[in-house]
């Protein structure tokens, strides 16, 4: 009695289980069905003379830093690949109403593709863990998040009023443009993920697909995406900027102080010594390296110059004022024994000979002078730096 139970048992478990194990569900079998003969490595074509039609878009999610010595940019942004598989299509009626399904990428066939202007990695952009939405139809939506240093020469003449345009280049490696067509659909700041960079703001953004032609059948596609970035100037003025132009301004009073003070060298030696304190603190905020020359840095060195002319002018205006001068003793009257002996134990007041008129004349034309140069290298440095 105990036997023919146990007989039971199993065969209904057994029953049971094969039942179980043949209907899977529609999903199980959809992906059984698909990816048991899929190759990636292949082109999803049926017809192996017909070209696979890759669109390529690009959205800048932050920008890390934007480096002057090295001339990089680094960067996140997520590119979008979208092709057709002709491979991966079925009947959503047949698979339950399924219209779509999610497929990691490493199981798939990607497009050959290689960021050629990357400082670090050049490789082709692999999927490393993606994951793509495969629809119904065989379209394919796959989404890369990157971050990547890339090359962006950079144009420091108008610093801290510059803007700076970088690119990311992306370049069909193998195949030619005969097998994959690649072109650009579009360029974004993805609003909801990007993070605001605080020295810089993005102006304008722009894309190209450019064809190279190596020969009649080698012929390849090259994409890229433009940014335009622009400094945010504030800071610099406020730190920079405007203590130089008090310095400036500062150095001016030097030609209002009476010479008869004493003060006017002190002043002079004490603003250049500011200015020299102020310029070794500044220069940490301005470009360390670039092919060309800041306008700023030359405002600064040419106001430097202006600033020990304005002592130079000094020191000439209080020697022209001091001028020389010479003792005149009495002279003796041979006649009157007491008087030439009071003249010979004492002498007259020291008469200063230097010309005072001359040298408030020249006082008032160094100031001319010097604000005239003052406000012209000011001007000059906005309006070149301002272009």
């Amino acid at each position: 009695m105990y036997l023919v139970i146990l007989t039971l048992c199993v065969f209904l478990c057994a029953t049971y289980g094969r039942q179980s194990g043949a209907d899977p569900g529609p999903l199980y079998t959809l992906y059984n069905d698909l990816l048991e003969h899929y190759k990636p490595y292949i082109r999803p074509r049926k017809n192996p003379n017909d070209t696979v039609d890759v669109v390529v878009s690009y959205s800048m999610t932050s920008v890390e830093a934007l480096e002057e010595t090295t001339q990089s940019i680094t960067s996140s942004g997520v590119i979008r690949f979208e092709w057709a598989d002709e491979l991966l299509t079925w009947n959503s009626s047949d698979y339950g109403g399924i219209q779509y399904i999610n497929i990691p990428v490493d199981k798939l066939w990607i497009p050959d593709v290689r960021m050629t202007n990357a400082l670090e990695d050049i490789s082709l952009i692999l999927p490393s863990g993606d994951i793509a939405r495969v629809n119904n139809d065989g379209r394919i939506d796959w989404y890369h998040v990157m971050k990547r240093r890339t090359k962006c020469p950079l144009d420091m003449s108008t610093f801290p009023f510059d803007t700076q345009t970088c690119n990311i280049t992306l370049f069909q490696w193998i195949t030619v443009i005969a097998q994959v067509n690649m072109t650009a659909k579009g360029v974004h700041i993805e609003s909801s993920m990007f993070q605001r960079n605080g020295e810089w703001d993005i102006i304008d953004r722009s894309m190209e697909t450019i064809v190279h032609m190596y020969t009649s059948l080698y012929i390849q596609t090259e994409i890229t995406f433009t940014f335009v970035f622009k400094r945010k100037y504030l800071y610099y003025i406020i730190t920079n900027i405007l203590p130089v132009m008090l310095l400036s301004i500062l150095n001016l009073g030097v030609f209002l102080l009476p010479p008869e003070s004493g003060e006017k060298i002190s002043l002079c030696v004490s603003i250049v010594v500011s200015y020299a304190v102020f310029l070794s603190v500044i220069g940490g905020s301005l470009p360390q390296v670039s092919d060309t020359v800041c306008i700023f840095s030359i405002y600064l060195l040419a106001m430097l110059f202006v600033k020990v002319a304005t002592t130079l002018l000094t020191v000439l205006v209080l020697n022209i004022y001091h001028g020389d001068t010479k003792k005149e003793c009495s002279q003796p009257d041979p006649k009157n024994q007491h008087n030439r002996s009071f003249s010979e134990g004492s002498e007259r007041k020291i008469l200063k000979k230097g010309n005072k008129q001359l040298a408030k004349l020249l006082n008032k034309i160094s100031f001319a002078v010097i604000f005239s140069l003052t406000v012209i290298l000011t001007i000059l440095c906005f309006v070149l730096s301002k272009q």
